[in-house]
């Protein structure tokens, strides 16, 4: 059976998808548990066209996602018997203090007295059984990149990574007790997240976009998160409410990109059937937090056109900066992995060797950037569109070759099982993991300098005397 899906802003389009994933499931082979419900997911021509980065929905997996993850497992993550490293060399059995990957949220945001998702830093306390169950009483326990610290929240990401095929997935855990009036306050995040609630219940509030929560934020762009680390987002700033859920285990939510949402686990105990904690893991597909966005593309192609003149100035690369926080179409992930079909339809449609695919992707791609270019206006790209588009085929290919490299990368650096954090303590992986996840070259040398500008680092000084305030 198909998961069942829940949307009321859309229920027509939810049935719909619910009927495609029901198709694909019957059709789907040798693929089983969440990687198949994930595929069948990521082969929806609904899903990829209406729901995603558009409208929060919510998919009943039941047993593949219920209990999955427990508060007794993350607790485990604190023993050395959890982890390969100790049980293959005589190491010095340190306590684990989980450094770089612990946390726990403001206690005041517990007891509804803070309004933005902050951490309590303010005292330096051992992470230990003890202390992580007394915290709870006050806050949310936070692990970050579970992933890197635990086999099965690896399997999990790889489960997403070969579905969605995408380079980077990531999973972060949270803990909270039930009854707790506010677990989250109204935030924003960069990415497109799968909420899955392993145990207890949790009540999930999301809202469409506002005048000060654009869809599709692209940092640097001058687009940061909202509510987090002293900034408070209002509820008369953000868009209509799309979706008002209390998550039960086995229950997973989908939430696109830049939209705000705020959680809760008030009386949730009698939803859940008992007393405890809340836990959810909320898996991350990394696409513009590591720069896979429409106008990187763009710049890459228009710096390594144009280069620089005597000043640092570029201006092909600082009209479309400019341009990216005007036009939504410009902040849009780029259609890799299970959204390339929306800029080469026939890639759904047959099976293409990988050189094909490419040209067919390349090709797609660029007419795409043209079309882009002509509706937000890039007076430069289009002026000298014939020569820029010899340079975007380039930069497009090297892209197209990096994708699997950049997965392979991932799973070796990033994830618990991969060769290279299996062999380091858990309290040194942090630095590792972090670093994985900046370093890998998407795009060719010469246009790294122009993919990575920012508005408040850089903009300024390379467009000197010309700057434009955003």
């Amino acid at each position: 059976m198909a998961p069942k899906v829940r949307c009321a802003q859309s229920k027509e389009a939810a049935a719909k998808m619910e009927a495609e994933l029901l198709q694909q499931l019957e059709e789907g082979g040798t693929m089983e548990g969440l990687q198949a419900v994930f595929s069948a997911l990521a082969a929806s021509e609904t899903f990829v066209s209406h729901f995603y980065g558009r409208m929060p929905f919510v998919l009943d997996c039941g047993d593949l996602v219920a209990h999955r993850w427990t508060l007794e497992d993350q607790v485990l993550l604190l023993r050395h018997e959890s982890y390969e490293v100790y049980q293959k060399d005589a190491l010095p059995k340190k306590p684990i203090q989980l450094t770089g990957y612990s946390r726990f949220t403001h206690p005041a945001i517990g007891q509804a007295q803070a309004h933005s998702f902050m951490v309590d830093t303010t005292e330096v306390v051992d992470t230990t059984e003890a202390s992580v169950r007394q915290g709870l009483e006050m806050g949310t326990w936070v692990i970050s990149s579970g992933n890197s610290l635990s086999p099965q929240l690896a399997q999990i990401c790889l489960a997403l990574q070969s579905s969605f095929q995408v380079p980077f997935v990531t999973t972060n855990v949270y803990i909270s007790r039930l009854d707790s009036p506010i677990t989250a306050p109204l935030h924003t995040d960069r990415f497109d997240s799968f909420i899955m609630q392993t145990e207890g219940a949790k009540r999930w509030r999301i809202f469409g976009p506002g005048a000060a929560t654009p869809r599709w934020p692209v940092l640097d762009a001058g687009m940061s998160d909202r509510g987090k680390a002293g900034d408070v987002l209002y509820l008369e700033q953000v868009g209509p409410l799309l979706l008002d859920e209390c998550l039960k285990s086995g229950e997973v939510v989908y939430l696109p990109r830049g939209f705000p949402h705020a959680t809760s686990t008030f009386q949730t105990s009698s939803v859940s059937g008992k007393t405890g904690y809340s836990t959810s893991l909320t898996v991350s597909l990394l696409l513009e937090s590591v720069g896979l966005t429409v106008d990187k593309v763009l710049r890459c192609a228009a710096g390594i056109h144009e280069g620089r003149n005597a000043l640092g100035q570029c201006f092909g690369a600082e009209e479309i900066l400019v341009a990216t926080p005007q036009h939504e179409s410009l902040r849009a992930t780029l259609p890799i992995g299970f959204l390339a079909p929306l800029v080469a339809p026939e890639l759904r449609r047959s099976a293409k060797t990988h050189e094909e695919q490419e040209e067919i992707w390349v090709e797609g791609m660029v007419k795409e950037m043209n079309r882009l270019a002509r509706s937000c206006q890039l007076a430069r790209w289009l002026a000298e569109r014939d020569m820029l588009e010899k340079v975007l085929r380039r930069v497009l290919s090297y892209l197209w070759h990096a994708l699997p490299q950049a997965t392979e990368w991932c799973r070796e650096r990033v994830y618990s099982t991969g060769a290279v954090l299996k062999q380091i303590e858990p309290d040194q992986r942090h630095e590792v993991e972090e670093k994985a996840l900046v370093e890998f070259p998407f795009f060719p040398a010469e246009g790294l300098m122009y993919v990575s500008w920012t508005v408040r680092a850089d903009f300024g000084r390379f467009v000197g005397s010309n700057c434009v305030m955003l």
